[in-house]
């Protein structure tokens, strides 16, 4: 989980609220005498509500709902903007092989963390076997021209949740932009984009928080500006049964919650929304081939891992210079006050 970290300098407005089953975050430094705090709120929350509409598992209204209750296998038009979210998917899951991937929604949904939110209870192999004939990126199919969507079995179910995010926080970014704001930070949950400085005319000062479950620990620091990241983990949404613990992050391979020691993943990128899905992807990959595939695709990630010592960290030299000190040890923080 990220969260900004508070300064004071120039005047700033925030804003928060719930979206998306979580909650969004707004900070916007200066004085904008044309923009109200009234006018800013339902400008971000009119903006959120569209994204609502397009990519929600949960609202039975949204187009993408409408999609999954399609049993269609022809082409079925689908309107640009959900088009751009599916096709971003697609990439990151050629990128991945397949450890992001949009059709996982049954087992998502098997495993209880999808919409009908159901008893902690682990699924049966048959029915995880089942839905996992439904699941797999290659089933789907996009069309630029007039845009479209194909499915090669018509129970093929969509699930952008690990895009929702970050596409939130992007479609926050165009918005601030579109009103000429040139100082923010915009987050919905853990999916940021950053643009300009904070109140003290410095990069924003970005939180990753330790991933222990019940623990608000931040281990480190990062400066950014101009830019989305998304941390993804395993300690927040979770279960356990008989003594072991099964995580929302479902391996589309296997149909099972990851097992493995990497605890979270954070990830820099040009959007929120790749970070969201990059962050997912890695995470599912696990501390040796996703950090593999950061460093070989010079992605900009940074790892905590659970060890015989309790944590540790790995970071891509693209992110490093934008390492600050470890927080909440005793440790200074070279970057400054939070």
């Amino acid at each position: 989980m990220l969260g900004g970290c508070a300064d004071r300098g120039e005047p700033e407005t925030e804003i928060s609220g719930p979206t998306m089953g979580t909650y969004y975050s707004v900070k916007v430094v200066g004085v904008h005498p044309e923009l109200s705090e009234a006018s800013l709120r339902e400008g971000i929350e009119s903006v959120l509500q569209r994204a609502v509409s397009l990519i929600s598992t949960y609202d039975p209204a949204s187009e993408l709902s409408r999609l999954n209750r399609n049993p269609s296998t022809d082409w079925i038009a689908i309107t640009s903007p959900l088009h751009e979210v599916i096709e971003e998917g697609q990439w990151v899951s050629a990128l991945t092989d397949g450890a992001f991937d949009v059709t996982v929604g049954p087992l998502v949904n098997l495993w209880g963390f999808g919409p009908a939110r159901t008893d902690d209870q682990v699924p049966s192999r048959q029915a995880i076997t089942e839905a996992l004939a439904r699941v797999g990126f290659r089933k789907l199919h996009l069309r630029d021209h007039p845009t479209a969507v194909r499915k090669d079995r018509g129970d093929v179910y969509i699930d952008l949740s690990a895009l929702g995010e970050g596409y939130g926080a992007d479609r926050i970014a165009d918005y601030l932009d579109g009103q000429g704001v040139g100082d923010y930070m915009a987050a919905v949950a853990g999916a940021i984009r950053v643009k300009g400085h904070n109140a003290h005319g410095e990069p924003w000062a970005i939180a990753i928080e330790e991933p222990i479950p019940g623990r608000r620990s931040v281990r480190r620091v990062i400066r950014v500006t101009d830019t989305g990241l998304s941390t993804s983990g395993d300690y927040r949404n979770f279960f356990e049964k008989d003594g072991r613990r099964y995580s929302h992050e479902i391996d589309p391979h296997t149909g099972w919650p990851t097992e493995h020691r990497l605890g979270s993943v954070t990830v820099v990128s040009d959007t929120a929304m790749r970070a969201d899905a990059l962050a997912t992807a890695l995470l599912v990959m696990g501390e040796g081939k996703g950090a593999a595939l950061a460093d070989a695709e010079r992605l900009a990630a940074y790892f905590i891992v659970h060890d015989a010592k309790g944590l540790s960290d790995h970071y891509t030299a693209g992110l490093e210079h934008l390492l600050c000190g470890s927080r909440g040890q005793g440790n200074p923080d070279p970057c400054g006050p939070r």
